[in-house]
């Protein structure tokens, strides 16, 4: 009978810590999935862009900085580039499509080097150049062993 008493005091004290989530908890777990979500597509896209051409990262037409997918690619070609003897870095924008190419490809090239120097890559291995002539938007890794 003791047992019994005790076994219905454990089981309703059980029942009454269940607790329902507030609004903000599920807004914050929607929240959550959301960057998972997000990331998860970061990801893919960056592996598709490395299938199809791992030396190569693509940017937006009219943009220099470096995207989420082109860090998520970068950081795919990683242990390669930080142990490579040197690393060309050519910034790439057609001067057709923009009107100082130059510059843009110089930019994208520029934020490429940051990028992989705080990533580990010794900044003197790395080389920076630039072309504007082929009808490119990105920026294209030479890696030497």
């Amino acid at each position: 009978m003791k047992r019994l008493l005790i076994a219905v005091v454990v089981a309703l004290s059980c029942v009454a810590c269940k607790t329902v989530p507030t609004k903000e908890q599920v807004e914050a777990s929607k929240a959550v999935a959301a960057a998972n979500d997000a990331k998860a597509q970061i990801a893919k896209q960056a592996a598709a862009n490395y299938a199809a051409d791992a030396t190569l990262v693509p940017f937006e037409k009219m943009d220099a900085k470096l995207n989420p997918v082109g860090e998520a690619q970068l950081d795919l070609l990683l242990p390669k580039l930080k142990t490579a003897k040197s690393v060309l870095i050519r910034g790439h924008c057609y001067r057709r499509d923009i009107g100082n190419a130059k510059a843009a490809s110089q930019t994208r090239a520029a934020n490429v080097r940051e990028y992989l120097v705080n990533a580990g890559v010794p900044s003197s291995r790395i080389t920076l150049r630039y072309d504007t002539e082929r009808p490119v938007h990105g920026v294209r890794l030479i890696v030497s062993d």
